[in-house]
């Protein structure tokens, strides 16, 4: 099913934008909000006007002696017929900047995925499953676990891969290789950790973006606005590596391709700049694990593509949404993986968004 059909369409519609600071409702003059893929946290971005605000808020004292500030951003799409609320955001601040001669306050901070990255763990969590340390974690950090059961034993992992268990990485580094050995997706949203089965484009709802050509109408028509853009890297400059990690038979299969990790290495460079994608498959053995990172490293070269573009603002478009493009008759007429989706409320520009996406899936990137 598609999120944005016609149904779903408003044609009136009044946008309402309620922020929470440390539980109370204030005013605020501008938001931007950047939901990410599933390996970053979600950052947000606020702007008050100090005169605006009730005391204590009105005054630099209160804001000089926070330690702690917590943001939450909800917007409302809302016409006679619908009242469509969602709470995109909850975080806390990192940094605040108080602008004295304009009386503003500007916020800039990270959704509840901090609390995991900031900490760093070695711990063994031999006797536990996967999905058993995501809810024991989840619970350590106050947050809520919407978890789906599995039965991969962390023991197991580590006597076939024990540097990525044991070696100390933080808490969100070991949630998200957990969730790739398992076929998983790891995110948070709101006050919930989720450990739950990846997307699957077979039976996940889908966000539409339609091109028309000029043909009744001399002028192409596109639920975008005009930056929608696609972009193929024919020479993939940066390079991309696959490596594809199996365990079979007791032992650990690695396999790298290309196995040339040097080519692409500019002057004066130490290592390569390369794109690293990593595929874990169970029950692989060297040859087949092999020509498996042969094959999807082709298809990553010869196939890879990106697209962007900006649209009204909505509450269905989000990272784990799957983007279907039709319309334009070429090869760029395929499912998208969303990387991100920043959104803009303000008094001078409305509610808008943009998103960017490719056509395979980030969770599979190595991060740098």
């Amino acid at each position: 099913m598609d999120l944005n059909t016609a149904e779903t369409e408003q044609v009136v519609r009044q946008v309402v934008g309620r922020l929470l600071l440390n539980g109370v409702e204030v005013p605020f003059v501008s938001c931007e909000i950047d939901s990410n893929a599933f390996y970053s946290a979600d950052t947000f971005s606020v702007v008050f006007a100090r005169s605006d605000m009730p005391p204590p808020y009105n005054t630099v004292k209160w804001w000089g002696a926070q330690t702690s500030i917590e943001v939450s951003i909800s917007i409302g799409l809302l016409d006679q017929n619908i009242e469509d609320w969602r709470e995109l955001i909850i975080g806390t601040v990192d940094r605040l900047n108080i602008h004295m001669s304009k009386f503003e306050v500007t916020l800039d901070g990270r959704d509840y995925t901090s609390k995991l990255i900031d900490t760093k763990t070695n711990e063994k969590f031999a006797n536990m499953t996967t999905s058993q340390v995501a809810t024991f974690l989840a619970n350590r950090r106050g947050l809520t676990p919407v978890v789906t059961a599995t039965t991969t034993q962390v023991g197991g992992i580590t006597k076939w891969d024990h540097a990525h268990v044991t070696d100390e990485r933080t808490e969100w580094d070991l949630l998200a290789y957990f969730a790739g050995l398992d076929g998983f997706q790891v995110y948070v949203t709101g006050n919930e950790l989720h450990y739950e089965p990846a997307l699957d484009p077979e039976t996940t709802d889908q966000y539409l973006i339609r091109w028309v050509e000029p043909g009744a109408l001399a002028y192409p028509q596109c639920n975008t606005s005009d930056d929608l853009t696609f972009e193929r890297d024919l020479t993939l400059a940066k390079g991309v590596t696959v490596q594809v990690l199996s365990w079979n038979d007791g032992k650990t299969v690695k396999a790298t391709y290309p196995t040339n990790s040097a080519r692409g290495i500019s002057p004066g460079q130490a290592t390569a700049k390369r794109q690293v994608y990593e595929i874990k498959r169970n029950g692989l053995d060297q040859y087949a694990a092999q020509q498996l990172a042969q094959k999807i490293h082709k298809q990553i070269t010869d196939h890879e593509m990106r697209m962007s573009g900006s649209l009204p603002g909505d509450n269905s478009l989000m990272p784990n949404t799957i983007v279907r493009v039709e319309g334009t008759g070429s090869g760029f007429d395929q499912l998208y993986y969303v990387d991100s989706v920043r959104r803009s409320l303000s008094f001078e520009s409305g509610y808008t968004m943009s998103l960017t996406a490719k056509n395979h899936n980030p969770n599979s990137m190595v991060q740098p």
